[in-house]
């Protein structure tokens, strides 16, 4: 199967554009953030990479590696032990606050249920809040048959995650499976995960420094994902208008875990579509009455729109949902 992976419109202002990290954490953060690091976001912003394992951290194109647990570890990796992941970034604390400081976001991927991303996510988070720089945490969610140990770990790291990170928004592998199809290659669904997490990223950073008609200023965007909430995440595209409509009320990877959905929430939503000129007010409306419609709770809805030499539609889409 060959999976078509659309490019998302990326086009950061060189000038006053906010310095952001965004690092990978363990075996599947690093391997997202080598997908990242052949694409257009390499020059957006910084990528680094952090690892207990040095051999899979040497192989990265991440121009910041930050190798740690050297010496509990000896580079070995934290043989899918989340405290070994712990106990590694604590002894490189050091390291990973120099990698830290100086930045306005900072941007994690890990994936949950195995060691040095389980363990060490919630740790970068943690000192990123001593230093007052903001955090969105991205958890890979483990496929069902990789058994009941990683899905227990996978969220145990996402409870964590909620304690620190402005929004953890997580990616179900299941809900992927679901879109791809039981057919789909193994190979090609990995290549998936990480080429989705990777639009995932660029379409949020788009949010705020495309060369839009109207977009969301940074503070805005903060403030957005804010309070410690749970979220998920959304690319969406047709080719017409009444598709892209069909597509938000039945996408599967817009419907979150059902323990981030709650009717007593405040959800701060946060849209950017991309669409042709003939794009009317009464189509963005039409968009926002379905959000609201779809969405429960409190719903604050903060959008931006770009004009695209396409006949076609995208639509980026965050949902942040607050307790309370």
């Amino acid at each position: 199967m060959s999976i078509n992976h659309s490019e998302v419109v990326f086009d950061l202002a060189e000038d006053g554009a906010p310095n952001i990290l965004l690092v990978g954490i363990g075996g599947c953060g690093c391997s997202a953030v080598e997908v990242m690091a052949q694409t257009a976001i390499l020059d957006k912003v910084t990528l680094a990479a952090v690892n207990t394992d040095q051999r899979e951290l040497s192989l990265t194109k991440a121009p910041v590696q930050v190798p740690i647990g050297e010496v509990l570890t000896r580079g070995l990796g934290a043989g899918s032990m989340p405290h070994v992941g712990e106990q590694s970034a604590r002894e490189s604390a050091e390291a990973l606050q120099d990698m830290i400081a100086g930045f306005d976001l900072v941007i994690t991927v890990s994936g949950g249920g195995g060691g040095t991303g389980t363990g060490a996510t919630p740790i970068v988070l943690e000192m990123c809040e001593e230093l007052n720089v903001p955090t969105i945490a991205f958890v890979v969610r483990p496929f069902a048959f990789e058994g009941r140990r990683r899905i227990i770990l996978a969220d145990t790291l996402i409870e964590r995650c909620r304690q620190s990170a402005g929004t953890t928004f997580v990616l179900e592998n299941a809900k992927l499976q679901q879109a791809l199809g039981d057919n789909v290659k193994l190979n090609d669904a990995l290549d998936a995960a990480n080429h989705y997490i990777n639009e995932l990223i660029m379409g949020l950073l788009a949010m705020i420094d495309s060369e839009a008609v109207a977009r969301i200023d940074f503070a805005h965007f903060l403030s957005a994902l804010a309070g410690r909430g749970m979220g998920h995440g959304a690319v969406i595209e047709a080719n017409s208008y009444d598709g892209l409509l069909e597509k938000l009320t039945d996408f599967p990877l817009l419907q979150g875990p059902s323990h981030i959905r709650s009717t007593h929430a405040n959800t701060q939503v946060l849209l950017h579509i991309w669409a042709p000129e003939s794009f009317t007010l009464s189509d963005y409306a039409g968009i926002s009455e379905e959000l609201h419609e779809r969405l429960s709770g409190n719903l604050d809805l903060s959008s931006g729109f770009s004009v695209w030499g396409k006949p076609s539609f995208k639509v980026v889409l965050f949902v942040n949902r607050l307790s309370g």
